[in-house]
């Protein structure tokens, strides 16, 4: 008596059994054997009770958790995926890499945030847009003891508060750090001295002071131009410095 069961044939699986012999598949048919294989594995784990494979992240989607690797600066870092962030809300002074001339503190700010963030898994919160125009994300970076690094940076004077275009979420409690570190003299507020005016434009669009003899300043039109009588004035209202006059 013939047995009835699976065998295996060059083109895929055969059945055997006592009414119709040994039937195996076609070369046409043979295609169809990659998806009954990828079904008699998939129930094999259902069988065991293991979980089916993940599906793979669909394109563009955002990361939510990451590995940090690398941190360029203060404000910008690469995840193990590839993805550059740059941290949302914040800007800390400028490492040159060419030259090697770099902003007072920049060193400071990029060793605090590689402290801070080296070899991390962080999670990745979004506000507002998710990308800059040099395509890198714009995330709040949390550790797992809830700490936001963004908050973390300007509370130790690494970094100031920085708007992006628009508002955001956390700007109040990032000024308010911000505020505390002026207070207290901390990071950079306390070693990088700078040539006070007597006098500050502020745009109230973008959020940027200049120095009175700034070009970009000057261009400020009056219904959006503000004035402040010190620097210390502009940082506390929110205000971060141009990047051309440094003021």
């Amino acid at each position: 008596m013939m047995k009835t069961g699976l065998s295996f044939h060059r083109n895929g699986i055969c059945w055997s059994g006592p009414e119709h012999g040994r039937v195996c598949p076609s070369k046409r048919s043979a295609r169809l054997v990659p998806l009954l294989r990828l079904l008699v594995a998939l129930l094999g784990l259902l069988a065991f009770g293991l979980p089916p494979p993940a599906a793979a992240a669909p394109p563009g989607a955002l990361p939510q958790t990451g590995t940090v690797v690398a941190v360029f600066d203060g404000d910008t870092v690469r995840l193990a995926s590839g993805d550059q962030v740059r941290l949302l809300g914040i800007d800390s002074p400028e490492l040159d890499h060419e030259s090697g001339r770099h902003q007072c503190y920049a060193l400071e700010a990029r060793d605090q945030a590689q402290g801070l963030l080296l070899q991390q898994q962080v999670r990745l919160e979004y506000d507002g847009e998710h990308r800059d125009r040099h395509g890198r994300l714009l995330a709040y970076l949390h550790l797992a003891d809830g700490r936001c690094v963004n908050q973390e940076l300007i509370r130790l004077g690494c970094a100031w508060l920085y708007r992006y275009r628009r508002d955001f979420s956390r700007r109040p409690a990032f000024l308010e750090a911000q505020r505390d570190a002026l207070q207290s003299r901390r990071g950079l507020w306390g070693r990088c001295p700078v040539k006070e005016e007597s006098r500050y434009l502020g745009n109230r669009e973008s959020y940027v002071f200049h120095r009175p003899d700034c070009a970009y300043g000057r261009q400020t039109g009056a219904a959006r131009r503000i004035e402040f009588t010190s620097r210390r004035q502009a940082l506390e209202a929110g205000y971060h410095p141009c990047r051309r006059c440094l003021p």
